[in-house]
């Protein structure tokens, strides 16, 4: 039985074609695709449905019960699946697959900066978005969310919020999603995910220091030979945009369409390069934030040394009660439940903002992630905790119609009210406890 308040993975996400053997079908639906024909459409005028369903004792069509799964040395280039041949209905699931993606990535780069101590400050950031240190990075995240959500909008369509909870795996990413705290592995991983394919190819003339690099990420991702998709999901949202705008009654004018294509290209440049040179600082030890630590190298030393950037904190907390992975600590709970009510709070006001082109309902989603969440965030490492950022099982647009949702939203900010209230002694100095009235003054005019 599937727990409440625990979103399990669903079907239907975006897929790699990498299960049939034979060159002709697979040349075949490359072509059919490329032509705008949906994988199911192409499959079965070729006639080898077969090759998406296994037969049982089949190992040359056999399939991991994992699609995801990691496997070392085995090559995985594959192209995305496309589930429908009308342009516009795949561009729309597709950008909602990019909506998870963002939010995913966000998730874990915040997880990851709240875990790094406070003597190396300069890497955490302040939340300018910046790709310069970790916050930086994760707004940054933050603002391709916003942007996905906000083309969502323009194209007729609903904002997407929701995610699946942590951990899982998207097909189209390296890695498993999960929260975890910095370490040289989590670097390279990031690293990995944001460089662009040529920066770890096999085979290729790179200086000296590129080589060492490029050997040490793999060796300490595992030997991983699977490419990151992000990169090809944007490229296809930028095909489809331009195959949909020649419809009758696309949404987008030609302008329009030629400003979210400069949009898109943009966020695909930013991962590309500004994320991965960060990470790669970080992965290698010679970020500026490290200067001054009073070791060679930070990575060389062990998690226990006081020099060791981050705190040892949990992968995948919940603080769910009666859960996997539940916060032990009676004070980290309460301070994580907290965290959880200002998160759902937050994404409820993005949805309504960008439901109901509400710029004042969107300020306010970013004040409860900064004077609300982010506190708690900081606080959290102190009792051996990390932020569990936990999906609300009712999801984020939870009334019939606007009015209801702000009712719904103004009942959550006075939750968050009332609980605050009542772990008072346990809140940060920073912490701000009108943070809920401004939703309620707001939302409940």
């Amino acid at each position: 039985m599937r727990d409440e308040g625990r979103i399990a993975g669903v079907r239907g996400g975006s897929r790699l074609i990498d299960l049939i053997p034979d060159h002709g079908r697979r040349s075949f639906l490359r072509g059919a695709m490329a032509h705008g024909v949906a994988a199911p459409v192409a499959l079965a005028a070729f006639g080898s449905a077969r090759a998406a369903v296994p037969g049982e004792g089949d190992p040359a069509n056999s399939v991991s019960a994992n699609m995801g799964a990691i496997t070392p040395g085995k090559h995985r280039a594959g192209i995305i699946v496309r589930d429908f041949a009308d342009p516009y209905l795949e561009l729309l699931r597709l950008l909602r697959e990019g909506a998870e993606i963002e939010h995913g990535l966000m998730l874990q780069y915040l997880y990851c900066a709240f875990s790094v101590k406070d003597r190396y400050r300069q890497l955490v950031g302040f939340g300018a978005p910046t790709a310069t240190n970790l916050l930086g990075v994760a707004i940054q995240e933050m603002q391709h969310l916003g942007a996905v959500n906000r083309l969502l909008v323009a194209l007729g369509s609903c904002p997407h919020l929701n995610r699946q909870d942590f951990p899982y795996e998207p097909d189209i990413y390296p890695f498993p999603f999960g929260l975890e705290p910095l370490s040289r592995a989590s670097a390279a991983k990031y690293a990995f995910c944001e460089g662009s394919a040529a920066v770890f190819a096999e085979g290729r003339e790179r200086a000296p220091e590129d080589e060492k690099f490029r050997r040490q990420v793999l060796s300490d991702i595992g030997g991983l030979d699977r490419p990151n998709h992000v990169g090809s999901l944007y490229q296809n949202v930028l095909d489809l945009l331009a195959e949909a705008s020649g419809r009758p009654g696309f949404p987008l004018t030609p302008a329009e369409v030629e400003k979210w294509q400069a949009d898109l290209a943009e966020i695909m440049h930013e991962g590309e390069h500004d994320h991965f040179e960060l990470f790669r600082s970080v992965h290698e030890g010679r970020h500026p934030a490290f200067a001054d630590s009073g070791v060679a190298n930070v990575w060389d030393i062990p998690p226990e040394h006081e020099a060791y950037p981050a705190h040892p904190l949990p992968r995948n907390p919940t603080a769910f009660v009666g859960h996997p992975n539940q916060i032990a600590s009676d004070d980290a709970q309460a301070i994580a439940w907290l965290s959880n009510l200002h998160y759902w709070l937050s994404l409820c006001l993005l949805d309504y903002g960008y439901r109901h082109a509400d710029k004042d309902a969107s300020n306010l989603s970013v004040t409860q992630m900064m004077t609300g969440l982010w506190p708690l965030a900081a606080e959290l490492p102190r009792h051996g905790a990390g932020i569990p950022f936990d999906t609300l099982s009712m999801g984020y647009a939870p009334g019939a119609g606007k009015e209801q949702s702000r009712m719904v939203i103004v009942a959550l900010a006075r939750e968050a009210q009332g609980f605050a209230r009542t772990i008072e002694g346990l809140l940060p100095a920073r912490y701000a406890h009108n943070t809920a009235e401004g939703v309620i003054d707001l939302m409940g005019a």
